[in-house]
């Protein structure tokens, strides 16, 4: 099903010099910090952000630094930041932008290398001539990247040390590349696409990625928005166009299962949500609910089939609810939403708004991770996605909690 596009030209600009990933446990030696990674700027440069922001996690989100794009005047702040990873083999740190891809070396915080897309100019209809591109994953070996193309119909594989292309995934029938997850094990991604089925489009593609193959197509009622997976990739949760919760997909099948509506139906016409995630043990989902002003959370007992409206554990963000986006701590402690909020999990309130060094909160911050540093070196970095953890699900089904 897979047909090679590795014909088409590249350039890669190089500068001298997982799921969850995690490092072996070592004998500890210096004291662990825990870093908050943000991506900036948001949409259209409307929160007047630069670079890289670094708040430390340890010590009530302050603000420590910004890492500088190196951009001339003329081109500040820079594009649109589209997604966020991280690797720890390579210590680097990865941020996609509308027209180019950067890697930074986490040691410096300078820019290892940077990859501009194709050679020439692609045919699109949104997006960046250069063909590059959304979000990205870093898969299992910590070393290869697996990234969106520019909202276009296919994806890069990557070096993630050098930035040079491996492969390019074509989809044809899921052609506007956007958000994805993949497996724990990196066997299974879930490619989605901003392509509608009203124009006879599918709004994903369920992929083999160790060998790059579309494996078929998914399509739900409307055009996919954000996703979350199981850990054992047997479901993917979906936001779509038109809807305030969200639907659920089986993966192996490839078809919709169900759609979950919140209740009372006022929302209607008036917003969809843009942003969902689950707790890593997948006994919450949590739905953005931009008309509300507010993140509602259903409880997911038993197989995940049948999610429960819980009102008591609404969540109301003191920033709002517009740019959308939900990220977790592998631990499942600590949610980071979109609009700057960072939320208590177990007790569903905000204890902190991320803010730069001039006390402005920090408008969007839809890419973020946060990381965990040893002796300088980076030793866990969560995935800009709140995905389920199989040791998480595990511990929460042993301790007979449904």
């Amino acid at each position: 099903m897979r047909a090679s596009m590795l014909g088409v030209g590249c350039v890669v600009a190089v500068v001298s010099v997982l799921s969850a990933q995690r490092a072996p446990r070592v004998a500890e030696s210096g004291p662990v910090r825990h870093l908050v990674y943000i991506a900036t700027p948001g949409d259209n440069g409307t929160d007047n952000q630069s670079g890289i922001v670094v708040l430390d996690a340890d010590k009530d989100f302050s603000f420590i630094k910004r890492i500088p794009y190196d951009l001339p005047a003329s081109k500040m702040p820079g594009p649109k930041v589209s997604g966020i990873t991280a690797s720890l083999p390579l210590q680097m740190l990865y941020v996609t932008v509308d027209g180019y891809m950067t890697a930074f070396d986490l040691a410096t915080d300078k820019i290892a290398w940077t990859f501009t897309g194709e050679s020439a100019p692609v045919a699109h209809t949104r997006g960046a001539a250069s063909g590059c591109c959304e979000r990205p994953w870093t898969l299992p070996d910590g070393k290869t990247l697996l990234v969106g193309s520019s909202y276009n119909g296919w994806w890069y594989y990557m070096d993630g040390a050098t930035g040079k292309i491996l492969d390019k995934l074509p989809v044809p029938e899921a052609p506007v590349a956007h958000n994805l997850v993949v497996s724990a094990d990196g066997k299974l991604g879930i490619l989605a696409s901003m392509s509608s089925p009203k124009n006879g489009k599918a709004g994903a593609a369920i992929v083999d990625v160790p060998n790059r193959k579309v494996l078929g197509y998914m399509t739900f009622s409307e055009m996919v928005r954000p996703l979350t997976m199981t850990h054992d990739a047997r479901l993917v949760y979906v936001n779509v166009n038109d809807l305030i919760g969200f639907e659920i997909g089986d993966i192996k099948t490839g078809k919709k299962l169900k759609r979950v509506e919140l209740p009372g139906g006022a929302w209607k016409g008036k917003g969809y949500s843009h942003g969902i995630g689950m707790t890593p043990d997948e006994s919450e989902i949590w739905i953005a609910d931009p008309v509300d002003g507010v993140w509602q959370v259903w409880d997911n007992p038993g197989d995940g089939l049948n999610p429960v409206y819980n009102a008591s554990k609404t969540i109301k963000p003191t920033q709002g609810v517009a740019h959308s986006w939900i990220a977790m701590t592998n631990d499942g402690k600590l949610a980071f939403l979109g609009d700057s909020s960072v939320v208590d999990v177990k007790k569903h309130k905000e204890i902190a708004v991320m803010k730069d060094e001039f006390s402005r909160p920090i408008v969007h911050t839809e890419k973020v991770l946060y990381l965990t540093f040893r002796d300088g070196k980076l030793i866990e970095t969560n995935n800009q996605f709140a995905v389920g953890d199989a040791k998480a699900y595990a511990a929460r089904r042993a301790a007979g909690v449904d």
